[in-house]
C-alpha cells in the first residue's frame, strides 16, 4: 500500500510539472501583449494564473514575469517584486534576492509616505539569507511604524510569519500567516 501511495505521488508530481510547463508555454504565447494591469494586477490573468493554489507553478510564474519584463521593457517595480516572490516560493532564494534588490528605493521620503518599504524588502532578503538578527531588526522598525501606514500593519503580519517559521521554506511561511 505504501508503495502505491508513493507511486501515485510521483505520478501526480510529474503530471503537475508537465501541466506547469504547458501553462507556461501557453501564457508565453498569450500574455506578452497584455497590459501591465492585466498581467500583474488582475486575478486569474497573467502570471497570477500560474500561482493558483491548485497549480503552484511558481518557477514558471517567475519565468513568465521575467519574459514579460524583457519583451515589454517593463519598468514597474511590482513586476520585479512579484518575480522575487515567485522565485522565493519556488525555493530559489538567490534569484529572489537578485530581484528583491531591484525594488529597493534609492530615497525613501517618510514625510511623503510612511510605508517602510526598504525595511520590508531587506527583511525578506534577511530571511532568504537566513540572517534572523537582521530580519528581527527590520521587523522591529516596521512594528514601530505600524500605525503610520496601513501597509506597515500588513507587512508586519507577513514578517512575523517569516520569523515564526524561520526554519521552514518561504512558501510555507506565506501559507501560514496569522493575525
Amino acid at each position: 500500500m505504501k508503495n502505491i501511495l508513493v507511486l501515485i505521488s510521483l505520478i501526480s508530481a510529474m503530471a503537475s510539472a508537465q501541466t506547469c510547463q504547458e501553462l507556461y508555454e501557453q501564457h508565453l504565447k498569450t500574455d506578452m501583449s497584455l497590459s501591465y494591469k492585466e498581467f500583474d494586477q488582475t486575478m486569474g490573468k497573467g502570471f497570477r494564473e500560474l500561482i493558483r493554489e491548485d497549480l503552484s507553478c511558481d518557477k514558471e510564474a517567475a519565468l513568465l514575469i521575467e519574459e514579460y519584463i524583457k519583451v515589454n521593457n517593463a519598468t514597474e517595480s511590482s513586476l520585479r517584486w512579484h518575480a522575487a516572490q515567485s522565485w522565493a516560493n519556488f525555493g530559489d532564494y538567490q534569484k529572489s534576492i537578485k530581484w528583491s534588490k531591484t525594488v529597493l528605493l534609492e530615497n525613501e521620503d517618510f514625510s511623503q509616505r510612511e510605508l517602510r518599504w526598504n525595511d520590508f524588502v531587506l527583511a525578506n532578503i534577511a530571511f532568504f539569507e537566513k540572517d534572523k538578527e537582521q530580519l528581527l531588526k527590520r521587523r522591529d522598525v516596521i512594528a514601530a511604524a505600524k500605525d503610520k501606514h496601513f501597509g506597515n500593519q500588513l507587512n508586519l503580519k507577513y514578517l512575523n510569519s517569516l520569523i515564526t517559521h524561520f526554519d521552514k521554506p518561504f512558501k510555507y511561511a506565506m501559507q501560514n500567516i496569522t493575525e
